[in-house]
This record gives structure tokens, C-alpha cells and sequence, in this order.
């Protein structure tokens, strides 16, 4: 793979995420509060923006990547082994997680300790456990997901090569 090549799959990648988020926060618009906010113009420019961002880097990643990498990158690469990729897509799955989880680990700790003397506290930890457990999780697989890659190859290929 090219490193072009490379740079255009992540440009798609990154424009389905984007996506994705815009779609998360479509409904926003159909709230009441949104309806007479002299708010709306600036968001629904926004929002038109985006779309449009999105459809640039899906049907014209090439040229983006173009305009990123000098043409002399143009050669390909040696190819990686399988278990690089799936290091890598680990560590990048943990980091996005981590990225979003952490925020809200030391929010919900926050509330944690300012609750403690409430009786809502005790219906508030099971909501912290799961947070401390997506980042134990995240940090798993952004510091090395061995046990993870063993795993998902033993799934590969379990039944292969035993007699039927």
C-alpha cells in the first residue's frame, strides 16, 4: 500500500466518522428550543459545511492526498504483517476510546466524590465502574493488545487443520 493510498483510506475513514457525528446531532435540530433561535442560520451553515467536507473527502480522497504528500511518497511501501495491522487498529481503537472515555471518568469521579454523602450516590457507581473499565479497556489495547491478537487469530482459526 502507498502511503497515498494510506492517507486516502484514513480521509474516508475519517469522513464517516464525521458522519456519524453529524448524524448524532441531527435531532438537535427538531428540538423546540431550536425552532425561533436566532442560532439556527449559523448552525444549519454549519452543518451544510460539514456534509459538504464529508462528500469532498469520500469521492476526492486522491486529490487531498495529492495536495498532503509530496508525488516522490508515490512508491510503494513495504507491506506490513498482518499482526502490525491489527497492533496498530487496537491501538488506534483504545485511543479513540480513551479519547472519549477519559472526559467523562473524571467527570463522573467529580460527581462521585461531591455525591458521596447523597443517596443517589449508590445508584451513580455502577455508571463509574463501566467508565473505569472502558479505560482499563482503551489502555489495554493502546499499550499492547497481544493477549487481544492472540485471541482474535485463535478465533480465525479455530477448526482448521483438525481432522472432521
Amino acid at each position: 500500500m502507498t502511503p497515498h493510498q494510506t492517507v486516502a483510506v484514513a480521509l474516508r475513514l475519517f469522513a464517516v466518522w464525521l458522519g456519524l457525528q453529524a448524524l448524532i446531532t441531527l435531532p438537535a435540530f427538531f428540538a423546540d428550543k431550536w425552532s425561533n433561535s436566532p442560532v439556527l442560520p449559523y448552525a444549519l451553515f454549519l452543518l451544510t459545511l460539514t456534509v459538504v467536507l464529508i462528500l469532498v473527502m469520500w469521492f476526492f480522497p486522491r486529490a487531498i492526498t495529492g495536495k498532503i504528500l509530496p508525488p516522490r511518497d508515490a512508491h510503494p511501501q513495504t507491506t506490513a504483517t498482518p499482526d502490525t495491522w491489527l497492533a496498530m487498529g487496537c491501538s488506534l481503537i483504545g485511543l479513540w476510546v480513551f479519547t472519549v472515555r477519559a472526559p467523562r471518568l473524571v467527570l463522573d469521579g467529580y460527581i462521585q466524590i461531591s455525591m458521596m454523602s447523597s443517596a443517589e450516590h449508590s445508584q451513580l457507581v455502577p455508571g463509574f465502574l463501566f467508565d473505569v473499565m472502558e479505560v482499563a479497556i482503551a489502555l489495554w489495547l493502546i499499550l499492547g493488545g497481544k493477549g487481544f491478537r492472540k485471541i482474535f487469530w485463535w478465533v480465525q482459526n479455530v477448526g482448521i487443520g483438525k481432522d472432521l
